[in-house]
């Protein structure tokens, strides 16, 4: 007797379970990618669009206030200025003790390096210290300010897929 030949059912069958594997691993894979990006999106997402202008809101307020306190205190003279720098450490801690959104740690502590800096030329100021010395703080200063400025635009820009680390 000949051995018959195998229907050409069993070779298809054969063919598609090879591909089934691979299939299969895709599927999972993109069902555990989209639930993965649900739950960041709507669980864990630190950056969502109103809780980022709400606190960029903040800032901005804090830091208008700041600098208004700063202007005056730019006019006052030496000894009297223990009044204005006080004013400044307090919306300093003000601004301290508020809590951001976790993609605007750093512009809060840019604006937070900002506002210490200058109270440290104040100090500096008042204590009679060298020119050199108070020129330094005031550039601190600047940069912390450009740094905030650059930061806070940024967090605003990619809002609300902003990594919590940036």
């Amino acid at each position: 007797m000949e051995n018959p030949t195998p229907p050409k059912t069993s070779q298809t069958l054969q063919k598609i379970k090879r591909f089934l594997l691979p299939a299969g691993i895709l599927i999972v894979l993109l069902v555990v990618a989209a639930v993965g990006i649900y739950t960041w999106m709507y669980l864990y997402n630190p950056c969502e669009v109103s809780d980022v202008e709400d606190a960029s809101a903040f800032l901005v307020s804090q830091l208008k206030t700041y600098d208004a306190s700063y202007q005056f205190a730019t006019t006052v003279y030496r000894a009297g200025l223990t009044r204005p720098v006080n004013d400044l450490q307090q919306i300093f801690m003000d601004t301290q003790s508020v809590a951001v959104p976790a993609c605007m740690r750093t512009a809060k502590k840019e604006l937070l390096g900002y506002m210490e800096t200058l109270i440290g030329a104040f100090q500096a100021f008042r204590a009679e210290e060298t020119e050199t010395k108070i020129r330094g703080l005031l550039s601190q200063s600047d940069t912390h300010y450009d740094n905030f400025t650059t930061e806070l635009e940024a967090v605003r820009e990619c809002a609300p897929f902003c990594a919590p680390w940036d």
